[in-house]
């Protein structure tokens, strides 16, 4: 065919010309920038920025940064806020534009909202009816409805260090160490640089049975790139599990961080929220309403955001992307980001329901949320696939009575493994993470940075295969030791797996007495010592000193810090006591523990072993005891963080059972008391949301035989100056001695639900805390010393009178209010003390301190 030259050259021209349309058309439109408001030039989080045209839209972070693009031909970006006018900007198509947008408040309210006063309110209001109809379906509308359903989960959590700078680089703890900035991250929104180091991914099976409604997780295979002998891997994933816990918007609370948020759809939401309609959009063929919602007060545990609920017979939640107020009272959280999808699912002839498709929270932990201020960055993005709908399921996949259990190759699965079953591939970054952490590992003066670093937090030194500590007992100091010095340790994994030797040696420069400590633990099967779930036994010995009544919980009874007491502690016991004990704990939560031990007391300091019989007092110089104990105990889904020296329990709603039985064995190891002992307790936390949480303590006990006071019940007492939750923080020791009891401990912190809204308190974050504590006790007629039993008398002071009392009369009762979160960390109670505050020697009001790091 032959075309003129002419005609050939227009047609080339032509072609050139598409071209280069068409590559125009492929370019990428970037828009990134900063939102402020323009009155005060503060930061403005969760600004919605849409290109018009299109369906693709971003907000704006917690420090109002954001960034956005597009392949198609966009020409005007829409910037919105609820409060706040919107702003229509143009936009060069196939340009990377920065934008410093200031945005002003309106003043009035969206159009979609009847307003007849000027002010919110919910009569009336379409967003609001909207969210009721939502609230009203939910329970047809959660995935909770469907008759059995099963999937698998695969879940990332990833962490990275924020704000990595060149001084940071050059500084002298990283110049040997320059090879874990290889792998470090920009963020192309806030341009921030982070440096990924910890990555844990896990694989499991999830069954779910509505009648009776149980849902069971099975772990298939979890790994985590940490720091072996440095970290508590359990406590870590315990942790993280707490901290990021599967979020259920259908759910009337949603636990993140150890804190309940109310939810958006939680039947309370349209008093604690405002709601907006913003627009109407189609997810696939459904249409939704776009809403935007935002706390009444900023400061409370709530959520701000966009949600899209389905505008049809369902009134299904299809999407939702919330974030926190930069006011809210949360410690260590600057930001805070949750996005999920609702896509459907349908299984021939089972059914079909509206499942979760997008699932991703991403966190932002610091100090201070200075812009500048280095951080923790937290996210876990969670995927789910092989979805089966009402097909029923064995009763035996939910017959353990823990709701997650795992499989015991778990977290021993090759990277062969990993590749085949991961949902995705791991990013470089991701990858380089684990090669990070290798690296570290084999660097010898990392390791003993890492072990000085844990010296400090935990109290304990290795040299070797032995652990010397805990440092904070190496010297402390009371009235009847005067001066006290210990020194001690204990045996670690490089000595056994199985087998813990621990020991201490103490001595009192008052009393100028040897004092001392020799345990050998053997744990069976795989476990550890001291790992759960324990399986050991122990045989030890022990000759020290005693408080009567002070039963600290988390913490050494001679440490330092609580060497400080109020009043009088002059009055002791020394204790020798050989023992022998067998403790079983299950993943079920159900423990037990068999023990024998022979414990003989002697009296210390000011205390006397004094006794009248017949016409005369007598001296008796130990009691001596022998006791057969067990001990049972359920802890349903239990979760704590294992420390060197104390597990650190973690808070959730599930309830905790304890029961005790002890024997006294006469004429045995020079035993001289028949005798049984029972104890029953009982605890819970209780969610308020949003009026806080909880923690009530219900417990009883009772002595049958006839025993002198060292073996009746020494009510817990503390004359320290730290708050203790569980103790009587007015009560003296050996103030009160019964053979039976019952107590209740009722304590609240209302989270700053009051000082919330109190403009003067409000930056503060203080939170309110009240605690009522109450004893009910007696002591049978044979259990008093008189002249015909023969008991040991009651301790008396310097001048004769009688410091140990009977509960016979009424209860033991101490109140208190505190403020906590001071600091972030300090909490302060004002104890006043309700009853018998006319005994001798009492404090009727004290202020008591107590530290803990809270989010």
């Amino acid at each position: 065919m032959n075309t003129k030259p002419g005609l050939r050259l227009q047609l080339i021209l032509l072609s050139v010309l598409f071209s280069c349309a068409s590559a125009f058309s492929q370019a990428t439109t970037i828009v990134r920038g900063r939102i402020v408001d323009a009155s005060n030039d503060e930061p403005m989080p969760y600004v919605s920025l849409k290109f018009d045209g299109t369906n693709l839209g971003v907000v704006s972070d917690i420090n109002g940064n954001f960034y956005i693009e597009t392949k198609e031909e966009i020409t005007a970006l829409t910037v919105s806020l609820v409060g706040y006018n919107t702003v229509n900007l143009k936009v060069s198509p196939g340009r990377n534009t920065e934008l410093s947008i200031r945005l002003e408040e309106s003043g009035t309210d969206l159009k979609e909202v009847v307003v007849k006063s000027g002010k919110y309110r919910n009569r009336d209001n379409p967003a609001v009816e909207l969210i009721r109809k939502a609230i009203d379906h939910k329970d047809m509308n959660r995935k909770e409805a469907l008759d059995y359903y099963n999937y698998e989960k695969y879940e990332k959590v990833q962490f990275a260090l924020n704000n990595v700078t060149d001084k940071m680089r050059s500084n002298f703890l990283f110049r040997k160490i320059q090879f874990i900035f290889d792998n470090v991250d920009t963020n192309r929104v806030s341009g921030d640089v982070s440096l990924p180091f910890f990555l844990r991914e896990t694989l499991s099976d999830v069954y779910y049975r509505k009648s009776p409604q149980s849902e069971k997780e099975y772990i298939r295979g979890e790994r985590n790139s940490t720091l072996p002998g440095y970290l508590d891997n359990q406590g870590l994933s315990s942790g993280i599990e707490n901290m990021y816990q599967d979020v259920n918007f259908y759910d009337n609370a949603i636990n993140l961080v150890t804190v309940d948020f109310v939810s958006p759809l939680s039947p309370i939401s349209p008093n604690i929220y405002r709601f907006y309609i913003l627009d109407t959009v189609k997810i696939g063929n459904t249409p939704c309403a776009h809403m935007y919602f935002a706390p009444r007060q900023k400061s409370d545990l709530g959520f701000m955001g966009y949600l899209w609920i389905a505008v049809d017979t369902t009134y299904a939640l299809r999407k939702i992307e919330v974030g926190i107020p930069k006011d809210i009272n949360l410690n260590w959280v600057n930001e805070m980001q949750i996005n999920q999808e609702f896509s459907w699912v349908e299984n021939p002839g089972s059914g079909r329901a509206l499942m979760l498709t997008k699932d991703e929270i991403f966190m932002d932990f610091g100090l201070t949320r200075s812009e500048n201020a280095r951080s923790l960055l937290g996210r876990k993005v969670t995927s789910y696939s092989n979805y089966q709908l009402n097909e029923f399921l064995p009763d035996s996949l939910f017959r353990t009575k823990v709701n997650q259990f795992r499989d015991d190759n778990a977290d021993v699965r090759t990277e062969t493994y990993w590749v085949e079953h991961r949902h995705d591939t791991l990013s470089t970054h991701e990858r380089g993470i684990y090669k990070m952490v290798d690296s570290l590992n084999n660097y010898k003066p990392f390791r003993r940075f890492m072990g000085t670093v844990k010296f400090l937090f935990e109290g304990y030194t290795p040299i070797g295969g032995f652990d010397i500590g805990p440092a904070n007992t190496f010297y402390s100091f009371n009235d009847v030791e005067g001066f006290r010095a210990r020194l001690g340790g204990r045996t670690n994994l490089k000595f056994s797996k199985h087998l813990m030797l621990e020991t201490y040696g103490a001595y009192g420069f008052k009393d100028k007495k040897l004092k001392g400590y020799a345990a050998a633990y053997y744990a069976f099967g795989s476990t550890h010592p001291i790992r759960y779930p324990i399986h050991r036994l122990k045989v030890w010995y022990q000759d020290d000193v005693k408080i009567p009544g002070q039963n600290l919980k988390f913490v050494q009874e001679d440490n330092f810090f609580l060497s400080f007491k109020r009043g009088v502690n002059n009055k002791m016991y020394y204790t020798r006591t050989a023992g022998l004990e067998y403790l079983k704990e299950n993943y079920d939560g159900i423990s037990y523990t068999f023990s024998a031990q022979n414990i003989r007391y002697r009296p210390a300091g000011a205390l006397k072993f004094d006794y009248e019989f017949q016409d005369g007092l007598f001296y008796q110089e130990e009691v001596n005891t022998t006791e057969l104990s067990v001990s049972l105990r359920y802890a349903p889904n239990e979760q704590f963080y294992q420390g060197a020296t104390y597990r650190t329990p973690i808070l959730n709603k599930y309830p905790i059972f304890t029961a005790d039985y002890a024997a006294g064995i006469s004429n045995f190891l020079g035993s001289g008391y028949n005798y049984h002992r029972v104890t029953l307790k009982a605890e819970k936390t209780f969610y308020l949301s949003p009026i806080g949480w909880s923690i009530v303590v219900m417990e009883g006990g009772r002595v049958f035989g006839q025993v002198p006071y060292p073996l009746l019940i020494a009510h817990r007492a503390n004359q320290t100056y730290a708050y203790q939750l569980e103790s009587y923080n007015l009560m003296n020791f050996l103030e009160f001695a019964s053979d039976k009891y019952v107590s209740i401990n009722a304590y609240h912190n209302f989270g700053g639900f009051f000082f919330n809204r109190v403009p003067l308190l409000r930056k503060l974050k203080w939170r309110e805390v009240v605690t009522l504590k109450a004893l009910w006790g007696g002591l049978d007629e044979k259990n008093r010393p008189s002249r015909e039993n023969g008991l040991l008398l009651f301790p008396v002071d310097d001048e004769g009178n009688t410091i140990t009392y009977t509960l016979d009369k009424k209860p033991y009762m101490e109140a208190s209010v505190g403020i906590a979160n001071i600091f972030k960390f300090v909490r302060l109670d004002l104890v006043k003390r309700l009853t018998y505050t006319e005994h001798p020697g009492i404090s009727k009001l004290g202020v008591r301190m107590r530290f803990k790091l809270e989010f």
